[in-house]
């Protein structure tokens, strides 16, 4: 990074002076009011300046193993014979009921599957058995199955605890869940009585009620709002989960609304230390914001250092993010590694972890012998283990986003290269990015576009399918726009969900779809993605309840976590789409011009 030049904030003169004096004098003084741009000149040019680093050495190039696998001349005969029986076994019919697989090790470290099963694994390794022999009990292969989403509560439940609410009781009641408080709050139409006293005994001195009682009690205010009242209620509702810091993730959701509410009242003292918390806490959906409200903060505060501190972090942790763009205007330290021939090395085995690498063995080989689909099982725990997986260095996750790439399971790539990026940034250049976002079903974009913006459409498509025409959600979305069946039914009547599944048609009706929301927001584009995945009627509440200036404060309040991240991910895909493809498009595809889309992180593009 460019090294930060020091800043002095001199006194403005104290005493009148006559006009050309202060304007000789003017020179050797730097007002604090010139922070802002000091800092805004210098995140627009920064750049990552080790970018090449990745490009230098010996080694295997990241564009060799996305053709071919390198040779591998540590395999021995008995290996090869070993890897027969693993095809056999990874090949039986996951319908039925699957021959048990019989694991060994090889090359000195465990066996080769060690990822199929990973808890089963791990009881495996904590037995003496383990160390005592090279083969492992039988392990079945199975098919990954989606998660069975939880059953509600019972409605009997429901109702005992909304009644013991409304009688100005909070203690749970037996067979309760986390969740059901905010089941039950949905049954009021508004803040009761009950509601009141309820809250006015969680918040008496000394009081540490449940964290999850706090945040929705607080989450039903702010249905109130803008009065100024509820979002004081709220705020107050936030501050006691904070006290009390029960660890929980309504606490966490508590402490961001708590910094978000006072942000509003640009009261960034209240905001500091539940934003601090946050920002220490282990990553997750509200960490990188976090750091976003603190950096913001500091520059409103023009604490150039602390606003650098956590700009820092937040590049760490997001460099491709929304709100990292956000902070530099729509620029990136990474657009110099943009159009210049970089080619990473990758690395074909872990030296952090040896436990992986005869998995990796095992995909390499079935990858010679053209068995696609049983790489594809063995990149199934990609998604559970993937945590694991980051712990790994950079060059390994990226080698195995190689075999993500060669099998098509575009899950697994963009999950594999997401954790390089953010562990290190050197890797996101042309060949990295191109397949972060790729330009699938285009011609059909281009085909149906009309007015839209086609890199908006992929951006969007990306998000909600990750281009895979057969994608079907629990809710029941269908296709690459996944397009609930009624809501295409308006767009054309009598459209079947067999219909929706073909490119062309979910494609063309999807964009009719969104270019009626676009429309119907007046061509406000983060408006239209909110309103595409939580509906137009959210949409207009939250216009309602959450009149602020600032766009991105707007979408941090969106209450909904999925909507939160769905605009910005989007926004996020679309920037670095128009950075990767504007001139490819408007010369390859002939395209005359692209009409802009405008997000808040960047203005238009």
């Amino acid at each position: 990074m460019i090294k930060r030049r020091p800043l002095i904030c001199y006194p403005k003169p104290a005493h009148r002076l006559s006009f050309a004096l202060f304007l000789s004098l003017l020179p050797f003084f730097i007002s604090c009011s010139s922070v802002k741009r000091e800092i805004r000149e210098e995140v627009r040019t920064r750049r990552v300046i080790d970018a090449r680093t990745t490009e230098s050495g010996s080694g295997v190039r990241f564009s060799s193993v996305l053709e071919n696998v390198p040779p591998d001349a540590s395999l021995k005969t008995e290996d090869i014979s070993f890897f027969d029986e693993f095809e056999r076994a990874l090949a039986v019919n996951p319908g039925s009921r699957p021959l048990p697989l019989r694991c060994r090790v090889l090359t000195g470290a465990p066996e080769a599957c060690r990822f199929l099963k990973p808890k089963w694994y791990a009881r495996w390794l904590q037995s003496e058995d383990a160390l005592e022999g090279p083969t492992a009990p039988n392990l079945k292969v199975e098919q990954e199955r989606p998660k069975k989403r939880r059953r509600r509560a019972p409605a009997p439940v429901i109702e005992q605890i909304a009644q013991k609410l409304e009688s100005g009781e909070y203690a749970p009641v037996p067979k309760q869940r986390p969740g059901d408080y905010y089941r039950a709050l949905k049954t009021f139409p508004g803040i009761t009585e009950g509601l009141k006293t309820v809250e006015a005994k969680i918040l008496e001195p000394g009081i540490c009620a449940p964290s999850e009682l706090y945040n929705f009690l607080g989450l039903k205010s702010e249905e109130q709002m803008p009065e100024e009242e509820f979002r004081e209620r709220a705020i107050r509702l936030y501050a006691r989960a904070d006290q009390c810091a029960e660890t929980t993730k309504y606490t966490d959701n508590s402490r961001f609304r708590l910094a978000l509410l006072s942000i509003i009242k640009k009261d960034c003292v209240t905001a500091a230390p539940p934003l601090q918390r946050l920002s220490n806490a282990v990553m997750n959906d509200y960490s990188s914001r976090a750091r976003y409200w603190t950096a913001w903060c500091a520059r409103e505060t023009k604490d150039k250092s602390a606003f650098f501190d956590n700009y820092d972090a937040l590049f760490q942790m997001n460099p491709l993010g929304f709100h990292t763009l956000s902070l530099s205007d729509g620029d990136s330290v990474l657009s110099g590694n943009l159009g210049q021939e970089i080619d990473p090395l990758v690395q074909t085995r872990s030296a952090l972890d040896e436990r992986v690498n005869p998995w990796i063995q095992a995909m390499e080989e079935m990858t010679r012998r053209k068995r696609k689909d049983l790489v594809l099982k063995l990149l199934t725990p990609i998604q559970p283990k993937l945590e694991e997986l980051s712990q790994l260095e950079p060059g390994v996750r990226l080698y195995l986003a190689s075999f993500a790439y060669r099998a098509g399971n575009p899950v697994a790539l963009f999950r594999l290269l997401d954790s390089v990026f953010r562990s290190k940034a050197e890797y996101v250049v042309d060949k990295t990015l191109q397949l972060f976002y790729p330009l699938e079903f285009f011609d059909l974009v281009l085909k149906h576009a009309g007015r839209m913006n086609p890199i908006l459409v992929a951006s969007l498509i990306r998000q909600e399918s990750a281009f895979r025409a057969n994608a079907r959600s629990p809710v029941g979305a269908v296709g690459l726009m996944q397009l609930m069946p009624a809501t295409a039914r308006t767009m054309q009547r009598g459209v079947s969900k067999r219909q929706l599944l073909d490119a062309d048609t979910n494609i063309r009706l999807g964009i009719q779809y969104f270019q009626m929301l676009v429309n119907r927001f007046d061509g406000d584009v983060e408006l239209a993605l909110a309103s595409y995945n939580a509906g137009p009627e959210a949409v207009d509440r939250w216009r309602a309840r959450y009149p602020v200036g600032n766009r991105m404060l707007f979408l941090d309040l969106i209450p909904y976590a999925e909507t939160r991240n769905y605009v910005t991910l989007i926004g996020r895909n679309y920037f670095w789409y128009h950075r990767l493809y504007r001139k490819l498009i408007l010369e390859k595809f002939g395209v005359a011009s692209l009409s802009p889309a405008e997000f808040s992180a960047f203005g238009a593009l």
